[in-house]
């Protein structure tokens, strides 16, 4: 019996999963034994007859299902794995040479949790909106939970690069077969969290997402529509996070604007659709044209329509969702002083695992773990990074005021950016990376031409 069970659902990448194979294949010396489990999903290119005729070293098994989509392919695949350990990889992803091993050792290190690995876009140019957009949203995403300390929510969980406890996977029953193709990973982290189950990020677990080959203006479009389908769902199923969603701001709201767009989506489809179709051809057009400001407008308003589309699907005439419980809910505020120490502070919060802890040193108020909602309880690990964010916000800013000749007590804002950079290097080279993909795109000099084609 295998130690671990490497899941990748599929559907219509050959290609593309043929390289991910032989990626796994060459896994480091000294990975532990492990199978890899292919869920063909509603194939109808030639996956099968790849899969059939490939040789690698590596133990393979295939699973055919008739289009169910990833979450209930991902289930599936956990019900025959033979692996003790279970990590779920996308198909478009090229993970590193050491990636099963990455996972295999942090759940050594820190048992009975949940190890995410990083997935960042594969290096490419990029001239277009659309890809430049996408590209810096998975950019942003893994650069904020790589931070140290970073306290997870359940937007953070993507079952792209996962892996957990078959025993525990299993114990949470999967992921629900109502979010079929948008939003199960969000609403499995949020079950996670609501179970006080430990989420842990592992640098070393890296794989490279090919987004460049496998998402679309159009496809976009489309998931949006699964993205508003499966919100009203997670609002009905989770009304304590429904504020955090974006249908919590046409749901239940008066006005006449409101009104009118739930109107649209629940009735005009049968007209609308077919014109908004068209979106991305417009959008293409407009950046040709260099109408920055109304592409901009053009793609807000075709995203949001497909949004409600996919909302009205579940929510019908009736734009109502049960009441927020967690209005009414009173949080117990953990009291830590720091006279005893950091390493007891960190004990305590280990211990008692509070969702929010206010910290004194003696009489001075050092500052407050505050509560967020649908984020994992404070733990010891979060301690020391917070920390040194409080230290960073309260005194650099006055070391600035005072380098630039100001009143101290005027200090200089630091925005976000460079908050995030004081804290993880490598945010600034992400930043670099992007702002010379903006420039390449802009400025086709023709060294830059020739070097393109060659």
């Amino acid at each position: 019996m295998v130690d671990i069970s490497v899941i990748i659902p599929t559907h219509n990448r050959a290609a593309m999963l043929r390289s991910l194979l032989s990626k796994l294949d060459a896994q480091r010396d000294g990975t532990p034994a492990f199978e890899v489990l292919v869920v063909a999903d509603g194939c109808e290119d030639d996956t099968s007859t790849m899969l059939s005729s490939l040789r690698i070293r590596v133990p393979l098994r295939t699973l055919t299902l008739p289009g169910v989509g990833p979450a209930l392919a991902r289930n599936a695949g956990s019900q025959v794995a033979s692996g003790r350990l279970l990590i779920f990889l996308d198909d478009d992803i090229e993970p590193g040479e050491n990636f099963v091993r990455a996972h295999f050792v942090e759940h050594q290190r820190h048992p009975g949790g949940v190890v995410m690995g990083p997935y960042p876009p594969l290096p490419h140019i990029a001239k277009d909106r659309f890809r430049l957009t996408a590209r810096a949203w998975w950019t942003r995403h893994f650069e904020r939970v790589s931070r140290p300390g970073h306290q997870f929510a359940f937007t953070d969980v993507l079952t792209g690069n996962l892996s957990l406890d078959a025993e525990l996977f299993h114990a949470m029953r999967g992921l629900d077969p109502q979010f079929a193709r948008a939003r199960e990973d969000f609403e499995f982290g949020l079950r996670l969290i609501k179970k006080g189950v430990p989420i842990r990020f592992a640098p070393d677990a890296l794989g490279y997402h090919l987004e460049h080959q496998t998402t679309t203006l159009s496809g976009k479009m489309v998931r949006r529509h699964q993205e508003g389908r499966s919100d009203a769902l997670m609002a009905r199923k989770h009304p304590d996070i429904q504020r955090l969603l974006a249908i919590h701001r046409f749901v239940g709201r008066k006005g006449r604007k409101r009104r009118l767009q739930r109107t649209i989506a629940t009735r005009a489809g049968s007209v609308l659709d077919p014109l908004v179709k068209a979106g991305p051809r417009v959008l293409q057009m407009l950046e040709k044209a260099g109408l920055r400001r109304l592409y901009e407008k053009v793609e807000r308003q075709c995203s949001g329509y497909h949004y409600l589309r996919g909302a009205a699907e579940v929510l019908g005439e009736d734009w109502r969702l049960p009441t927020d419980p967690a209005s009414t809910y009173e949080i117990d505020v953990l009291e830590i002083n720091l006279d005893q120490g950091l390493e007891a502070a960190e004990a305590i919060l280990a211990e008692r695992r509070p969702l929010a802890a206010r910290i004194t040193n003696g009489t001075v108020h050092v500052g407050d773990m505050s509560h967020r909602v649908g984020a994992e309880p404070w733990d010891a690990r979060h301690f020391r990074p917070w920390l040194n964010r409080q230290a960073i916000q309260r005194y650099l800013p006055v070391a600035l005021a005072e380098w630039q000749g100001k009143p101290i007590n005027v200090p200089a804002n630091l925005s976000d950016f460079t908050l995030n950079s004081l804290n993880n290097p490598s945010f600034h080279a992400h930043m670099i990376e992007q702002h010379v993909q903006w420039l390449q795109a802009k400025l086709r000099s023709a060294l830059y031409d020739n070097t393109s084609k060659s």
